[in-house]
């Protein structure tokens, strides 16, 4: 984000809309006196852009002039970002809410609106566009007044939370969020599956009293299928008396047609003869292949005998070829697991070799190392003798170099005077060239203000004007159309009275008064036409007097700008000839004195180098001790690799050796399932005594297959046998038939009337069939009814084995949602906090570390260095807790962040929040373009200042825009760009120097 633009007014202490163009500006110094405004500039962008600023509220940042009127705090600032320009605006009016508008540059001075439909949404869609909250945003952008230690002061668990925002790894929360989500709605599953078990289980708690039921039905089923039975039986005899009825009925008709028909049998007879008598000669033919049919028969019967014998052979061998598949499936899995035993204890017996191959390497490692320890525990006793003298001399050495940096912190400081008072002597003529200039503006914008008065009465007048024509036009347009009236009416008449004087109308005099009439039409025709052009001019006029006068209040503004920069030309040209006077009188000649005190002093050089050399001595001890702790290391690790190597030989030779010897006999001696190859070998003597024969099997089949149409043969001939003589009997029976058949005639007679008194007979107790019927009917839907309902029982009953099965599938799934669950809270414990985004910040701490050190040396000449903790040790267990500890350590050793002074607590804040901006900014993705200082420098020395100051420069080039504010005037030159801002009767000001 790099601010171009912004307008306030109403907010603090700015009352009158003001405007703080920073495109153009790289680094610049906002200057002022305490309390003129300065910092309420940074408030209104961070107000703007997030609705947070130094007030607790938002009605408190409404001017209280402003608010007295009835106004209202207004806030524009514009910003680049990403190549885009965007504009945010935010208002407030005591006691109501507040309004906010984000947009977009489309074109040049044309803007998109982006807002939500709420504040909160806009400012959501804000914070997204910035990839920053306001706590992110001041703890990396803005070091505003009165919180330069806001992140040091934070707790670690804090820190590392806006540590985590600006490193963009807070992203992880939605990661863990989403698989949050995921364990809770497989949690939800997982309730799901344990409520349909228990469902299921409860279903099959009512197995035995389904059992019970279905028995009672059954029983039930029973009994009235005993009386259904029964009642069928009776309704079985009343219609077989009944069908006996009914066929006695018939025999009597039958005997009545059987007379009538007699002729027609014996007819019928005879062509029966005949037909026999063709029947028997076809026979005949059959017969006579007797001896071809039987022979073939004979073959086929004995190989169909032949084929069921090997049939039952082939059943034998399978079942005793099921019997050895078991046994053949033992012996080779016994076989693998011997090979897979052989090939594991092989391997391990290789690596006990390559270990027993490395231990000798260990060993001399480990002697190596012991030998370095020792010469390192030497050469730190050595050092610990240099250290004391180091101290000794940099006691002594502090002493002088505290003197003489007193003298040359006086010196430099009247130095940086002397630069400024040379500065200051060629501001002379620019502020009497300002003060010239602003005393023509002043004039000019006089003039200009006496025009735009003109303007404005003219203004006055021509609205006044404008509205009496607009008076006028209605009432000439109703005399108009009165007249047209009455020329319609006059024109229409041709007789009649005069619409004008009630006298009789001639010809003559009707002409006259419409020429009189028309005449009068023109006349207000041209007046109303004359008012239309009229006014046309006057809204012309009108329009250029309003946007000339609406210049006015921009032209005052300026002309109170002019004052007020003639006023400060004027106090600053005063302040300037007071300083230089002073200077020459008391400041150069303390310079002179100083230069020359310090030029001349031999003992603090001596003390210097003495110094130097003793510390490049001391500073072996870091690396050195560094080296003993690794060389501990090493002798740990080697000696815990001896006691690795030592114990997996001991137990190889324990147990792994004789397991291999072991396993490799059985393999090669075909010891293994000795029982499984008995049985096999007992049933293959099976299968060989069954002596089954495929092909054999085979060659009988195809043999039966050929004559299989003997059977046929034989029983036609059979057949053919039993035909003639049944033939011969029929024919002598036709022949006696034929010679009986009156007798059968007179028969007949008799048999109908013997028919006819049975049919008397058997036609008495008719009547309780109806009844009989409807009772079986009705205890057959009974039992139709208790059917169902014992089949119903069944299926409750059968639905527990599916519930079984169900259970066992629920159970199943049960299993594995658990483990999914389990993975998804390792899952949400890896995106947490103390899980990626704790390793991301780690490894991102280094890189701010080595930036703060880097400013912090330059800021305090290497006195000072900070180192960053990231896990400490808990008291309650023997456990890590993470955190972001910051320690601090000078030249006396390692203190307290509270124990340091104020300037050194500030430059270590601005050396961290240095390094995290400039670390950010150089990290992808990371959109921390602007850094802002505010009141910084007032508890540094001269000195500490110039460092202050020579660090910004050496990171100037990784921002875009850079803001220091201060209200220390040796400062202001050290910047390209000045702010000058000041606080008058109407508010406070911003001039751009």
């Amino acid at each position: 984000m790099i601010p171009l633009r912004l307008e306030l007014a109403n907010f603090l202490s700015y009352r009158e809309n003001t405007v703080l163009d920073l495109r153009g500006v790289h680094t610049a110094c906002i200057a002022g006196a305490n309390g003129a405004g300065k910092s309420s500039l940074l408030d209104a962008i961070t107000w703007a852009l997030f609705g947070q600023s130094r007030s607790k509220s938002d009605d408190d940042v409404v001017n209280r002039a402003g608010a007295r009127e009835g106004g209202q705090a207004e806030v524009r600032f514009s910003f680049a970002l990403e190549g885009s320009v965007y504009r945010v605006l935010r208002s407030k009016k005591p006691g109501r809410s507040t309004s906010l508008e984000l947009q977009l540059e489309a074109e040049p001075d044309r803007w998109r609106s982006l807002s939500e439909g709420r504040v909160r949404e806009t400012q959501a869609a804000i914070e997204a566009l910035l990839k920053m909250s306001y706590d992110t945003f001041i703890n990396a952008s803005f070091l505003l007044q009165g919180k330069a230690d806001e992140f040091t002061m934070k707790t670690p668990n804090r820190r590392k939370e806006i540590l985590a925002d600006l490193l963009g790894v807070s992203r992880w929360d939605q990661y863990r969020d989403a698989a949050n989500a995921r364990r809770r709605e497989a949690e939800g599953q997982l309730q799901l599956l344990d409520a349909r078990v228990a469902d299921i289980d409860a279903e099959l708690g009512e197995e035995a009293e389904r059992q019970a039921e279905l028995e009672r039905q059954e029983q039930e089923q029973r009994q009235l299928a005993e009386r259904l039975a029964d009642r069928e039986k009776i309704l079985t005899e009343l219609r077989r008396r009944q069908e006996a009825v009914r066929h006695q009925r018939e025999m009597v008709e039958g005997l009545a047609r059987s007379v009538t028909h007699a002729q027609a049998a014996l007819a019928e007879a005879r062509a029966t003869g005949k037909r026999r008598q063709a029947e028997r000669a076809e026979h005949a033919s059959v017969l006579e292949r007797s001896e071809a049919i039987e022979a073939d028969h004979a073959a086929w019967q004995r190989l169909d005998e032949q084929v069921r014998a090997w049939g039952e052979k082939e059943r034998a061998a399978g079942a005793v070829r099921e019997r050895m598949r078991p046994h053949e499936l033992a012996i080779a899995a016994a076989l693998s697991r011997l090979e897979q035993q052989v090939a594991g204890l092989s391997a391990q017996k290789e690596r006990i070799a390559g270990m027993q191959a490395e231990r000798t390497s260990v060993v001399a490692t480990l002697e190596k190392r012991q030998a370095e320890l020792a010469a390192m525990a030497a050469d730190l006793a050595a050092l610990t003798v240099t250290e004391t003298a180091y101290r000794e001399a940099r006691e002594r050495f502090g002493g002088l170099r505290a003197q003489r940096q007193s003298r040359a912190q006086e010196r430099d400081r009247l130095s940086a005077e002397a630069e400024r008072i040379a500065l200051e002597r060629q501001q002379l003529e620019t502020l009497q060239a300002a003060l010239d200039d602003a005393g023509l503006a002043i004039a000019d914008l006089g003039a200009r203000l006496a025009a735009l008065q003109a303007d404005n009465d003219r203004l006055l007048t021509a609205t006044a004007e404008r509205n009496g024509i607009e008076a006028q036009q209605p009432a000439l347009r109703d005399q108009m159309n009165a007249l047209q009236e009455r020329i319609r009416r006059l024109e229409d008449e041709t007789g009649g009275d005069c619409p004008l004087c009630g006298q009789p109308l001639s010809e003559a005099h009707r002409q006259a008064v419409l020429a009189e009439l028309k005449g009068q039409g023109r006349t207000l025709g041209d007046r109303f036409r004359a008012n239309q052009e009229k006014r046309k001019a006057l809204d012309t006029e009108i329009a250029a007097l309003e946007t000339r006068v609406r210049a006015r209040s921009g032209v005052e503004r300026e002309l109170t700008a002019q004052q007020s920069r003639q006023a400060s030309s004027q106090t600053q040209l005063a302040e300037l000839e007071r300083r230089l006077e002073q200077w020459e009188r008391d400041g150069a000649v303390r310079l002179d004195e100083l230069t020359r005190a310090l030029a001349e002093d031999p003992t603090f050089a001596e003390a210097e180098r003495e110094v130097a050399r003793l510390a490049e001595a001391v500073a072996e001890r870091p690396a050195l001790e560094q080296a003993r702790q690794a060389c501990q290391e090493a002798i740990a690790a080697a000696t815990a690799r001896l006691g690795t190597i030592d114990r997996a030989s001991a137990d190889w030779q324990a147990s792994g050796s004789a397991e291999l010897a072991t396993a490799e006999a059985e393999l090669a001696g075909d010891a293994f399932a000795a029982e499984h190859r008995e049985a096999l070998a007992a049933l293959q003597v099976e299968w060989d005594a069954v002596g089954y024969d495929e092909a054999a099997h085979r060659e009988a089949r195809a043999g039966r297959d050929a004559l299989s149409q003997a059977p046929a043969a034989l029983s036609q001939l059979k057949e053919a046998r039993a035909a003639v003589g049944t033939l011969d009997v029929a024919l002598a029976d036709l022949e006696r038939q034929i010679a009986g058949q009156e007798q059968h005639l007179a028969g007949l007679v008799a048999q109908h009337a013997a028919a006819e008194e049975a049919l008397a007979a058997l036609s008495a107790g008719d009547d309780d069939l109806p009844a009989v019927e409807a009772d079986v009917d009705a205890l057959r839907t009974e039992v139709s009814r208790l059917n169902q309902r014992v089949g119903g029982a069944r299926q409750q009953l059968a639905v527990l084995d599916d519930r079984r099965r169900q259970k066992t599938s629920l159970i199943a799934e049960r299993a594995e949602r658990t483990q999914h669950i389990a993975r998804l809270k390792l899952l949400e414990r890896a995106c947490g906090r103390d899980g990626v985004q704790a390793l991301l910040i780690e490894q991102a701490l280094p890189e701010i570390e080595e930036s703060a050190n880097e400013l912090l040396e330059r800021l305090t000449s290497g006195e000072m260095r900070i180192l960053f903790e990231t896990q400490r040790q808990l008291r309650s267990r023997d456990a890590l807790a993470e955190t972001l500890d910051i320690r601090i350590a000078d030249n006396v050793g390692e203190r307290p962040y509270e124990n340091f002074s104020g300037g050194e607590q500030f430059r270590v804040n601005f050396a961290i929040r240095l390094a995290l901006s400039r670390v950010l900014a150089g990290r992808a993705g990371a959109r921390l373009q602007t850094l802002v200082i505010d009141e910084g420098f007032g508890s540094q020395d001269p000195q500490g200042r110039q460092r202050l100051v020579e660090a910004i420069n050496t990171i100037q080039d990784q921002f875009a825009c850079i803001l220091v504010i201060t209200h220390i005037d040796q400062l202001r030159d050290a910047f390209p760009t000045r702010i000058l801002v000041e606080k008058g009767p109407a508010g406070s000001m911003v001039t751009i120097l």
